[in-house]
């Protein structure tokens, strides 16, 4: 269900990802298809083989999001700060605002809540946006060469 701001659109601060803004019914019960992502990557082959789906809900500066990339071995992300950066750039982007800050909330859903704070702001070459936030440590390693 297309709501706000804008249609889908294909968005980038690095990293390409489709953004659609839903309604929060259309967000709770989204699941990535498989076949769908993959007829749709093959549509658009400006993608590069890379089709990342950013969903989100927005309340003022509150978001609330969900990110989906099946075919490159994501099928949802708890946080993802290259998307979240990209969506608070774009969203100044759509305004006549010198600069925007968003709280955003990802994970939800799959159990794992994260909340991202991303800062927009206009520069002399273009919308610039950073993301930050706290991490909980859930795996320790080591590699020996």
């Amino acid at each position: 269900m297309l709501v706000g701001a804008h249609k889908p659109v294909v968005a980038s601060v690095g990293i390409p990802f489709v953004f659609a803004e839903v309604s929060g019914a259309a967000l709770t019960r989204a699941v990535p298809n498989t076949a769908e992502f993959r007829r749709t990557e093959a549509d658009f082959p400006a993608l590069k083989g890379r089709l990342a789906l950013h969903l989100y809900v927005r309340d003022g500066a509150r978001i609330r999001a969900r990110m989906f990339a099946p075919l490159s071995g994501t099928v949802e992300d708890p946080a993802t700060g290259s998307a979240n950066a990209t969506l608070g750039a774009l969203l100044l982007s759509l305004t006549q605002g010198d600069g925007a800050n968003y709280e955003i909330v990802q994970g939800v859903e799959m159990g794992r809540p994260s909340l991202l704070r991303v800062s927009a702001r206009r520069a002399a070459d273009g919308v610039r946006a950073t993301v930050c936030g706290d991490c909980v440590p859930v795996l320790r390693g080591e590699a020996l060469v």
